[in-house]
Order: C-alpha cells, then structure tokens, then sequence
C-alpha cells in the first residue's frame, strides 16, 4: 500500500497513515485503510488496533479539498461514510493515537475510534464551514458525542479546540505528556488485551444498538443481548468460573 503501513506487535496491530506532509486523506488513503482494517480484524492474535500517524507533527489536516469538487464527490464522501462505518462497528476495540493538528476528516476518523489518545498539544477542529462545505461523519457523531450545543460552537466557527478542552468536551479519552505516550498506550493497549475479545465485541455492540433506543426498549435489548448472546459464549462461564475458584481466566474468544 502506497499511505497505509500496518504493524503487528504482540496483541496490538498499528496502522498508520503515512502521506506527508499533513497527512491529507484522498481516496486511495480510505481504499487502504479499510483493506488494512479488514485484515487485521481476521487476525487471531490481534486484541486490539490502534489507528495513528506515520508524519511526524501531526495525525491528518484533513480529507484533500480537489476531491470535493463535484466530479468526485460522490465517490469521496460514500468511501469515507464506508470508512466510519467499518470503524464504528469494528469488532474489537480501536485507539486512535493523536500528536498535532486532528482536523476535517482526520478529526471525524478519530471519533469513529473507541479511544482517542492525544498529547498536549494535539488540536481538533472542523473547519470545513470555512470553505463552504460540512463534515457529514462529525455532523451525525459530534451530537452524540458532546451534545447539539457544543456540536454548533466546534461545526458552525470552524475553530480549533486544545487537547484539554477536548477531553473536558468528551472528544478525548486521555491527555498525556509527549513523552508518556508510547508508555500510556501500551498500558492502555495491555488492559484491553487482557480480556476476551467475543464479549468486548458485544459490549461495543450493546453501546451502539442501546444508545438510539428510548430508555425502556434500550434496557430490554440490553438484557436480551446479555442472556441470549453473551450466556451462551464458552468465555462468559469461563470468566464467571475462574471468579469463583480464584484463578486467571483463559479466553477461548468464544
């Protein structure tokens, strides 16, 4: 792949994007991306997979401008609604991994992920009212995400929003130090891996089919999912029994 690297390490899969100098998202980078999801979701050692920059300085400026025109809009925008598609109900969990500027559709590429861990100097925004358009991901996830209101102040100014603000807003799971980075990712990354990859699968799959249904019909479905689904997977008994007689459990994945 020409913008696209993928890198096993242990029970987590880096992807990175790699097309400097701002990482701007064309539609060969969204073909690669999702072939490079695809396949480390068939991976059997794969826990975990964390979506990140390969250009120093920064995660992505954004989708390229001259594919907007008209003449290739609609491929630009139903490859890239496939894309957030594919993350948001991706199998395991994804960490989107943030240093610099996180804007456009970099920006709604990072809120499709499950975690989103920035440094202190990572920026978000959305600045496509600056040149006429709207981000169609960020106009559906950022409601969802922060609420209507603060979803106007980011989508009708355009204005960037600082890590810690991010995080404050929700957008952010984790702020960390430059140079704690490597370290809080690979703690982050040991915690998820530690656990059966069926029953986080579900759990992420609960969230999303829970969180549109009214409180009433979102807590059937819940317990519908829970004894219907999860009590008949090999791990939830393991994880039960291994509690109980004090012992590690051993995931089948199953």
């Amino acid at each position: 792949m020409t913008f696209v690297t993928v890198s096993p390490e242990g029970t987590t899969t880096a992807i990175r994007i790699n097309r400097p100098p701002l990482n701007i998202i064309n539609l060969e980078m969204m073909n690669e991306l999702a072939r490079a999801l695809e396949t480390a979701s068939q991976s059997d050692q794969t826990a975990v997979v964390v979506l990140r920059s390969g250009v120093e300085g920064v995660f992505s400026a954004g989708a390229d401008v001259r594919e907007h025109l008209p003449d290739r809009a609609d491929e630009l925008i139903r490859t890239f609604e496939a894309l957030v598609r594919q993350l948001l109900t991706y199998p395991m969990p994804t960490v989107s991994v943030v240093q610099g500027k996180c804007l456009g559709g970099g920006m709604e590429l990072a809120l499709a992920c499950d975690f989103v861990l920035a440094t202190k100097g990572a920026v978000f925004g959305q600045p496509e009212v600056k040149v006429g358009v709207f981000p169609p991901a960020a106009l559906v996830l950022l409601p969802r995400t922060v609420g209507p209101r603060t979803a106007h102040d980011i989508l009708l100014t355009g204005r960037t929003v600082p890590a810690e603000e991010a995080a404050g807003l929700g957008l952010v799971t984790r702020v960390v130090d430059e140079d704690g980075l490597e370290s809080a990712l690979n703690r982050l990354s040991g915690m998820l891996s530690e656990h059966s990859r069926v029953v986080m699968e579900l759990i992420k799959r609960g969230v999303r089919e829970c969180g549109s249904l009214p409180l009433g019909e979102a807590l059937r479905r819940s317990s519908d999912l829970y004894l219907q689904e999860l009590m008949r997977t090999e791990d939830a008994l393991e994880g039960l029994n291994a509690f109980l007689e004090k012992r590690k459990p051993e995931w089948k994945n199953r």
